[in-house]
């Protein structure tokens, strides 16, 4: 299936996507200027700057800066679309701690563990998982050489055609994740939020062969109230997991 790039890429018009997570939006997002992203991936950690998503993020601003500079029709900056919840994410982070909202889901569905001192609210859990798996528009033909839109001769389409519907394509950033943390994000976005946690800790659980031991006592706790509840049974319960 296609995805979404095109969308995230041109950062306007009637099918724009958010660039931090590839939400659809037509409304209630803010513009960001390339420049300012690429500011942003500069002042990251050295070792988030080789990060998979920052590296597909730094490719989507070269190509929109490329785009732009070849069919600009005006001296306005390349821009991107960023919805609400991700301006808010990015605005709120200071030069060099700065985690991108997909870089911190990976993070913490594959340790358990938040970025910083904060921990991960479920609520952008369960939003990022609903946004990697949606379907979304796809963008209008691109334009061709003659500075025109392809495809512009629709209204000579038959009636048929016109109402056959309209193609979609899936989130480009969910390209960025194995099928084991998709098939997660799914089950995630299918649950009700009060059981995010434990959805979370099973596919730690699982992920890591059913270990009895982990190196974080916190973890420890967390895996233990969800295998209780789980299993119907008080959550003080002593389970078979060990602080090493």
């Amino acid at each position: 299936m296609q995805t979404n790039w095109l969308s995230i890429m041109r950062g306007d018009g009637e099918a724009r996507a958010c660039v931090f997570c590839g939400q659809y939006r037509r409304e209630h997002c803010k513009s960001i200027g390339v420049g300012t992203v690429l500011v942003m991936l500069d002042g990251q950690e050295p070792s988030l700057r080789d990060e998979l998503f920052s590296r597909a993020l730094r490719n989507v601003c070269e190509a929109a800066l490329g785009s732009h500079a070849a069919w600009r029709e005006d001296d306005r900056d390349a821009v991107f679309s960023a919805c609400l919840c991700c301006h808010h994410w990015v605005a709120r982070r200071k030069q060099g701690q700065l985690v991108f909202p997909l870089q911190a889901l990976v993070w913490y569905v594959n340790t358990m563990l938040p970025v910083g001192r904060k921990n991960m609210d479920h609520r952008v859990v369960m939003r990022l998982c609903q946004t990697l798996g949606e379907l979304g528009p796809a963008p209008a033909a691109p334009r061709t050489d003659a500075g025109v839109v392809a495809g512009t001769l629709a209204s000579t389409q038959t009636k048929q055609t016109q109402q056959t519907p309209k193609p979609q394509v899936a989130n480009f950033y969910s390209s960025l994740f194995s099928i084991n943390e998709m098939a997660l994000f799914a089950t995630v976005a299918a649950t009700r939020i009060e059981n995010v946690g434990d959805v979370l800790a099973n596919y730690y659980h699982h992920q890591n062969a059913s270990t009895m031991f982990s190196a974080n006592s916190a973890l420890v706790e967390k895996l233990r109230k969800s295998q209780s509840r789980a299993q119907g049974k008080p959550t003080g319960m002593p389970e078979q997991l060990i602080a090493a």
